[in-house]
């Protein structure tokens, strides 16, 4: 009996040893995968998602370029009238000024340069806070200026024949106008901004989708 115990013992394997061959080890710890920089993420796109940021930057840069080339050549008329002003004058001036803003606005586009976005954004500012308060002004004087001093202001405005709530509707419209398009100019530039600075910043070599259409 002991012997026969004794064999089933030997025979049968033990506890500890079964323990040890399913007994797994743990697996190898996972190196981190680098993130990749996705050119289309959505904190980029302007006017709802539908647009890229740098695409509706290259489509500000063409229209502030096509209107700024539009206005002093309009100016250069003026100053070749008779009846030029200073102020005709002083338009030329501030107008053939805004000229390297533009510029710089393309070369940072073409460049990837987000530092040379700055100067129209500081631009765009400065533009809608004189426009408001020049707006301000005409409302505060057609509404409380005598009689004839506004007759005389609009003969020297052009507008002789129009009504002062016109002239006041037309200021507040231009106000609200004003407003609206140059915050939505600055912030598709800001988001262009943002987009150069992060994909210039960015350590890795992964990256999602393609660029935007216009320039590579």
């Amino acid at each position: 009996m002991h012997s026969a115990e004794q064999s089933s013992n030997a025979i049968a394997p033990s506890k500890s040893s079964s323990a040890q061959q399913i007994t797994t080890p743990p697996p190898p710890p996972q190196l981190e995968v680098s993130q990749a920089f996705d050119h289309q993420d959505s904190k980029y796109k302007c006017c709802c998602g539908c647009c890229h940021a740098k695409t509706g930057a290259m489509i500000i840069a063409i229209l502030s370029a096509i209107s700024l080339f539009y206005l002093i050549y309009v100016s250069i008329g003026f100053v070749n009238d008779d009846y030029k002003t200073w102020l005709d004058w002083a338009q030329l001036v501030i107008r053939i000024l805004l000229m390297p803003v533009v510029i710089c606005l393309f070369v940072g586009l073409f460049t990837k340069n987000q530092y040379l976005l700055l100067p129209y954004i500081f631009r765009e500012i400065i533009s809608v806070i004189l426009s408001v308060t020049l707006a301000i002004i005409l409302i505060y004087t057609f509404s409380t200026a005598e009689p004839d001093d506004i007759q005389e202001a609009k003969k020297r405005m052009g507008f002789g024949n129009v009504s002062n709530g016109v002239i006041i509707g037309a200021a507040i419209l231009q106000i609200i106008l004003e407003l609206s398009f140059t915050a939505w100019f600055i912030w598709v530039i800001f988001l262009c901004y943002r987009y150069f600075r992060d994909l210039k910043n960015f350590p890795g070599q992964t990256f999602i989708g393609r660029e935007p259409l216009f320039f590579k």
